[in-house]
């Protein structure tokens, strides 16, 4: 009974947080010991680690994230400051939208008809954070999306591949910021 009692509670403690909402007054790029110790023995196994020895930077990107070349892709990676115990948010467009001088995100909410855009045009670790989470806000609601490429308007986070990516990602960085 007890382990029954045990394995329920690690399995709760374990799922990712799609339904909580995003609280901007919590935004902190700190980390803990507890939540470092969380996504390394937890998390980590489900990305793709780059080690910058020279920034004591390591980079971590969701394995099943999307590559494509032919569509529109932006990417979000997980940045440890493992020396100041910090966690930062990187943006990194696919091939087909790297060469642009920012992103421009316009958003549908098919439910009560609101519209609006998400802008990133400034790379600093505000703005990227910033931007990544009005994503994540928009997918946990099932707004649809267009990305500018061009001054041209394109489909954009269509598959489930492409949503789910960036919604675990940043679910996985709220807990380690101790956002959720």
């Amino acid at each position: 009974m007890l382990r029954c009692l045990f394995l329920s509670s690690l399995l709760l403690a374990c799922r990712l947080d799609s339904d909580k909402p995003v609280d901007r007054d919590k935004f902190s790029f700190r980390t803990g010991d507890d939540t470092e110790l969380f996504f390394k023995n937890i998390r980590q196994s489900y990305y793709d680690p780059e080690e910058l020895r020279s920034a004591n930077l390591n980079i971590f990107r969701l394995k099943k994230r999307p590559s494509e070349p032919n569509l529109p892709v932006v990417n979000v990676a997980i940045v440890m400051n493992w020396v100041k115990d910090e966690a930062y948010v990187l943006v990194e467009p696919g091939v087909l939208l790297q060469h642009e001088p920012y992103l421009k995100v316009a958003w549908k909410d098919t439910v009560n008809h609101d519209t609006g855009e998400i802008v990133l045009e400034d790379r600093g670790k505000e703005n990227m954070l910033e931007f990544a989470s009005q994503l994540y806000e928009g997918i946990v609601a099932g707004r649809t999306f267009e990305i500018e490429r061009d001054g041209k308007f394109m489909h954009f986070l269509q598959t489930s591949k492409d949503r789910e990516a960036i919604r675990i990602t940043m679910s996985d960085y709220y807990r380690l910021t101790r956002i959720f």
